[in-house]
C-alpha cells in the first residue's frame, strides 16, 4: 500500500511508511529519467513525513514564476471513511498521480518561459498535508501562476454509461446503472482567464478528442467556492487553480471511493470497459 506514513486521527499510525517512501524515491528516479533540471522529495523539518516528489523544469524568462500540476500518490488507508480504505486506490489517486507523470515526461522535455514544476502529493488523504506543506515552504521570491490538480480522472473518454448492474467481486454488492461526466472546477482566477480555459480546453476535448458532449455524458464546469483536494493548497494562498475530476460532481455515486474495491479491474468493469 502507500498509506502516508504520518500518523492520522488519534495519534494512529497506518503503518505505510516503507511503502509510501519506497513509491516517493522510485518515482523520483522516474522523473530524472524524464530529463527533469531538479527532482526532490522533500523532507520538511518539521514535518518530515512530507515526502512530495518534485520535478522542475526551469524557465528561461521567468524562473520565479512557477506553474505546478499534480496529482497525490497517497491512498486511502485503513478504516477511511466511508468505506474503509484501500491497497490499490485505482482511481483516486494512482489515475491522478499517473495523469501527473505523463504530462510530466513531456513538458520535462520543452522549454518554457515559466518554471513548469510536476508534483507527486503526500499525504492528501490525511488532510492535504504534503500540498499545504508545499505551498507553506515556497520560497518567498516565487509566485504560482498557475496549479492544475488531477484527482480521480481515471473514467476518460469514451465513458460508457453503465447500463446493466454489476456485483461488486469483494463485497458482493449490487450497483445499479449510473452516468459519468467530466468535472472541471476553476477557483481563484480572473473571469477573463477561467473564459480563456474554458475555451481551450473545450476546444481540445472537441477537435483533439472528437468527444462532442451529450445529456448522458457531459462536460461540466464549476466555479468553485470551495475546494476538497490538493488544489486547496493554492487556491488558499490566493493562486488560480483548476482540478480536473472525471466521475461527476456527485462524489456519492462513486461506490469504491476510499473502498477495497478501487481497483483497476473492478473500475474498468463499472465503467464498461476500458477506453
Amino acid at each position: 500500500n502507500r498509506w502516508c506514513a504520518s500518523a492520522g486521527p488519534g495519534g494512529v499510525n497506518h503503518d505505510g511508511g516503507s511503502s509510501y517512501e519506497a513509491a516517493a524515491e522510485a518515482m523520483a528516479l522516474k522523473m530524472w529519467d524524464f530529463g527533469f533540471d531538479h527532482v526532490e522529495v522533500t523532507r520538511y523539518p518539521d514535518d518530515p513525513d512530507q515526502l512530495n516528489v518534485v520535478g522542475y523544469n526551469w524557465g528561461n524568462v521567468n524562473p520565479d514564476e512557477y506553474i505546478v500540476i499534480g496529482g497525490h500518490f497517497d491512498i486511502a488507508y485503513a478504516f477511511t471513511p466511508p468505506s474503509g480504505g484501500t491497497n490499490e486506490g485505482a482511481n483516486d489517486d494512482t489515475s491522478g498521480s499517473t495523469v501527473s507523470l505523463e504530462m510530466g515526461q513531456a513538458l520535462a522535455q520543452m522549454e518554457f518561459d515559466h518554471t513548469v514544476v510536476q508534483a507527486l502529493w503526500a499525504c492528501e488523504e490525511e488532510g492535504l498535508l504534503g500540498s499545504l506543506a508545499y505551498v507553506a515552504n515556497l520560497p518567498e521570491n516565487v509566485s504560482v501562476r498557475a496549479y492544475m490538480n488531477f484527482d480521480m480522472v481515471a473514467l476518460n473518454y469514451p465513458i460508457v454509461p453503465l447500463t446493466e448492474p454489476i456485483m461488486d467481486p469483494l463485497t458482493g454488492d449490487i450497483f445499479e446503472p449510473t452516468k459519468y461526466d467530466w468535472t472541471i472546477s476553476i477557483a481563484g482566477a480572473s473571469q477573463g482567464n477561467m473564459e480563456r480555459m474554458m475555451d481551450m480546453v473545450t476546444a481540445t476535448i472537441e477537435d483533439d478528442l472528437a468527444y462532442s458532449p451529450t445529456e448522458g455524458n457531459p462536460i461540466t464546469w464549476q466555479i468553485a467556492e470551495s475546494c476538497a483536494s490538493d488544489h486547496c493548497a493554492f487556491f488558499s494562498a490566493g493562486y488560480p487553480t483548476f482540478n480536473f475530476f472525471s466521475p461527476g460532481g456527485d462524489i456519492s455515486f462513486w461506490q469504491e471511493w476510499h473502498s477495497p474495491s478501487d481497483t483497476l479491474e473492478f473500475m474498468t468493469a463499472k465503467a464498461g470497459g476500458p477506453a
